[in-house]
């Protein structure tokens, strides 16, 4: 259970980028006004891959200690909502781009890492009030189910990528390379 929602969430966060997807482009050296839109670019996937890194680990389940269950997912959930929280605040302050549309590509990315921040928080609300270990499962198991939610709001920051123009300069950004580098396989 704990690689499945692991693996869920980061590809969900991947997805919120989808920075190599979608678009082609002609030249593989930016020109000096394109190199601007890719340096952006890049930040935009590297606010989102900080995130993707940090999710990556798995909670710590000890089945055994009820106690020790509810603070160790606790905890966990804690330090994931940290980091998504840095990257929304991250990708706010790239709203101003050097595209035409960097805000509105932002914006989309902000309001997935939104939802990812929500279904993060909801857990840990219930996973803080369970009265036992099964309650506890309980919310893991309902954050999982969610987390495929999260999957729209991926398709909608790709269908941004593509709608703004921005696609192709996704493609010569390190970070955004090396989100889809690291995208967990189904």
């Amino acid at each position: 259970m704990r690689r499945t929602v692991c693996t869920l969430l980061t590809s969900c966060l991947l997805a919120l980028t989808a920075c190599t997807g979608g678009g082609s482009s002609t030249s593989s050296t930016p020109t000096a006004g394109e190199a601007d839109v890719v340096a952006w670019i890049d930040k935009v996937c590297g606010a989102v891959g900080g995130t993707a890194k940090i999710m990556s680990d798995e909670p710590p389940i000890d089945m055994n200690d009820p106690e020790k269950l509810r603070t160790g997912l606790s905890e966990w959930l804690g330090t994931k909502i940290t980091a998504v929280e840095k990257s929304i605040a991250d990708l706010k302050a790239l709203e101003n781009g050097p595209h035409a549309r960097s805000k509105e590509l932002a914006t989309t990315a902000e309001q997935g890492m939104e939802q990812v921040r929500t279904l993060l928080a909801d857990t840990r609300s219930k996973v803080d009030s369970a009265a036992d270990e099964t309650q506890v499962v309980t919310a893991f198991t309902e954050m999982a189910t969610k987390a495929t939610e999260l999957e729209n709001a991926g398709a909608a920051v790709r269908g941004k990528f593509d709608e703004t123009g921005l696609a192709g300069a996704s493609q010569k950004a390190a970070s955004c390379k090396e989100l889809q580098a690291s995208a967990p396989t189904p």
